[in-house]
């Protein structure tokens, strides 16, 4: 086995195949006008670096597109803006998704939001999915005991059963494989033949995607997000905390279990406050309030 086997997950080959399921992309007339679809290689890419690290500053599509596209041919692992040798990144990345994995798959799944393509005529996640457990499969560096957190629950799944899967989260397959990179190809140069190989040289001009990862696998493959829980809104904690009052005041009129008669509290307290600086009064009696 040699440095540059074909093929090999890295995290340039890894963005590649990213960037070919990204959101249909501006016309030239629009980008002509000015405007932007937030959809360029840099911003892709930031917003990968975003996953393993929230805090991570944007540094704008013209300053990152040099370094994006050096990254994506896999020509540099790190360098100007390309934080993934920063040892206390990673470890803090690792933690978050051994430790706090739904933190993480958030981040992913909002990710797949912002940038990837949902429509379902050419199913461009569905591709995608197929296409990274082809690369990892055929991958002969990867060990067939190697395990990917690939599961919506934080479980993991060897690289031997991934051919396997009927139904994938992407999110979570996505998150998966970016951990595995930041934490296992610090050498991004490993990918060099084969993205050399998927995206042929035109003499200076855009290198346009050519392989065929993923086709004619895993044909019933599906591909889901996971499932969100709604916030609870401040209206709801209102009505909430009414109806637990409501509830104690029931059960105080109630009769006692232990004589039998009714205990009928004549002053409920019924307490609804918002915002601050609120003065509460229970109801004890009349309160006189005489203005100077």
């Amino acid at each position: 086995m040699t440095k540059f086997d074909y093929p090999r997950l890295c995290g340039g080959t890894m963005f590649t195949l990213v960037l070919e399921a990204r959101k249909p992309r501006m016309t030239a007339r629009d980008h002509y006008n000015s405007n932007s679809d937030g959809l360029s290689d840099p911003e892709v890419l930031t917003g990968l670096i975003q996953v393993a690290n929230p805090d991570y500053t944007n540094p704008g599509k013209k300053e990152f597109k040099t370094p994006a596209n050096n990254f994506k041919s896999c020509g540099v692992s790190t360098g100007l803006h390309l934080p993934f040798d920063d040892q206390q990144m990673v470890r803090a990345f690792d933690t978050c998704v051994k430790a706090r994995y739904t933190t993480a798959l958030n981040r992913m799944t909002a990710f797949v939001e912002t940038f990837l393509d949902d429509s379902k005529e050419i199913d461009k996640r569905v591709n995608l999915a197929r296409a990274l457990i082809d690369l990892i499969q055929q991958d002969v560096s990867i060990d067939d005991k190697e395990e990917f957190f690939v599961d919506e629950n934080g479980r993991k799944e060897k690289k031997a059963a991934l051919g396997d899967l009927t139904k994938i989260c992407l999110p979570a397959l996505l998150l998966g494989v970016w951990h595995y990179v930041i934490m296992n190809r610090a050498d991004n140069s490993v990918g060099q033949t084969t993205y050399n190989r998927w995206c042929p040289s035109t003499g200076g001009g855009p290198r346009k995607y050519q392989g065929d990862m993923g086709v004619g696998i895993m044909e019933d493959l599906e591909v889901y997000m996971p499932k969100t829980s709604e916030e609870t809104k401040p209206d709801d904690t209102v009505i909430e905390e009414e109806s637990d009052f409501r509830e104690q005041s029931e059960q105080a009129s109630e009769p006692s279990q232990q004589t039998g008669v009714p205990v009928v509290n004549n002053n409920p307290i019924f307490i609804q406050q918002n915002g601050n600086g609120n003065m509460v009064i229970p109801n004890y009696g009349t309160i006189n309030i005489n203005k100077r």
